[in-house]
């Protein structure tokens, strides 16, 4: 079986990943970004890191690295401001497969992973990395192309692939913080009327927090003084937190739920947010499109799914194709109810939610299913079946 050439283009953490799980299977990669390192490293912004990344990451033996450098939370509070209830999921609610990690998520700041990412890129022989490449000219006949290459994808445009999408009517504000915080280790998502609210810990008091509000709040709250903007902050947080401190300057974004009708075009394929953007809430983003990276690591290293020139089959494509399309659906769908459920005050849907709080703390098997949703992705409660 002859050895594949790929080219990847887009060396954020999706790009990254990915040519490292390829070259762990002995693929000849190339990498290309037209951003210099200084500009990759220089995002400011945190992740959410769920168990379905973990796994991968220990399969390319840099978890260990990268578990000492993240955060770790043994606890997620979920809260609804506008019903005032609220529930503690913690390490006793995973699948049992989890247990021995003693943590629900971690958190890492980007610019902390892609220095891990860039130095074992470079340590690779089996990786060429080129950065601040404008135009990508080489003569190289590449087996296959991913394109990395984000939300705005260039790639996908070239290759004449469209999207299903919708623009959500709120935008996010996310900055860092120095918190006085009842449980340090403890991760938050708050539902809100306008929009929900992620605190994830970062370490030293340090937090992450993610606002999603009516694009108006977020633009007006955006212009305000620091000293206005924290007093705003702090009537939204619940109670247990002081707000003492910004860390860095807030940024606003857009927020819009998409997905590419096409995940493959013959040999060009489309990974993370060239393929699929959600809506922040529950941190799955990096997840899906780490457990893209997982999928299409399984693909290229089953031999069964190869003819005799290493190409893969046209089956193996399918069945690619439908377990992606099932685990970027429901991720989306679940990602999206909870902003349509959560999102409002309406008599019927807040019944709804008391109901779903109410079973939630009465029934551990839901919290241990709504949890492994989250870590683990749509697709796994087929791949493993919970214990009752």
């Amino acid at each position: 079986m002859k050895e594949l050439s790929v080219k990847v283009l887009g060396a954020g953490p999706s790009g990254s990943l990915l040519s490292l799980a390829l070259a762990n299977i002995n693929t000849k990669v190339y990498l290309f970004d037209i951003l210099d390192k200084e500009k990759l490293l220089s995002r400011d912004r945190s992740y959410a890191i769920t168990h379905s990344t973990r796994r991968l990451l220990e399969k390319l033996g840099i978890w260990c690295e990268l578990k000492n450098k993240a955060i770790p939370f043994k606890e997620l509070s979920v809260l609804d401001s506008v019903i005032n209830k609220s529930i503690v999921l913690s390490t006793k609610d995973l699948d049992e497969s989890n247990y021995q990690s003693n943590a629900v998520g971690w958190t890492i700041d980007h610019k902390i992973l892609m220095e891990v990412l860039f130095e074992n890129l470079n340590k690779s022989n089996q990786i060429n990395l080129q950065l601040n490449c404008l135009k990508v000219k080489d003569d190289i006949d590449y087996d296959y192309y991913f394109a990395a290459d984000g939300i705005t994808s260039k790639c996908r445009n070239k290759w004449n692939i469209g999207t299903y999408s919708y623009r959500y009517r709120q935008k996010c504000i996310t900055f860092k913080a120095l918190l006085r915080v009842t449980h340090s280790n403890r991760a938050y998502e708050i539902f809100r009327k306008e929009g929900p609210m992620a605190v994830l810990p970062m370490g030293n008091d340090l937090y992450q927090v993610i606002i999603s509000s009516p694009s108006s709040i977020c633009e007006n709250l955006i212009t305000l003084p620091t000293s206005l903007f924290l007093k705003k902050v702090s009537t939204l947080l619940p109670s247990g937190f002081e707000i003492d401190s910004l860390y860095n300057n807030p940024e606003v974004f857009p927020l819009s739920l998409s997905v590419s009708k096409k995940l493959i075009v013959a040999n060009n394929f489309l990974v993370g947010e060239s393929a699929h953007s959600i809506h922040p809430v529950g941190g799955q983003g990096l997840n899906l499109s780490i457990r893209d990276i997982n999928a299409l690591k399984s693909l290229l290293n089953d031999c069964e799914n190869r003819n005799h020139i290493g190409l893969i089959s046209k089956r193996a494509k399918s069945l690619f194709i439908l377990n992606r399309y099932i685990d970027i659906l429901s991720t989306s769908f679940l990602t999206h109810s909870l902003i349509v459920i959560f999102s409002n005050s309406f008599m019927i849907l807040t019944f709804i939610r008391r109901l779903t709080f109410s079973l939630l703390r009465k029934v551990p098997y839901l919290r241990r299913l709504l949890l492994t949703l989250f870590t683990d992705g749509f697709s796994y409660l087929f791949e493993k079946p919970l214990d009752s």
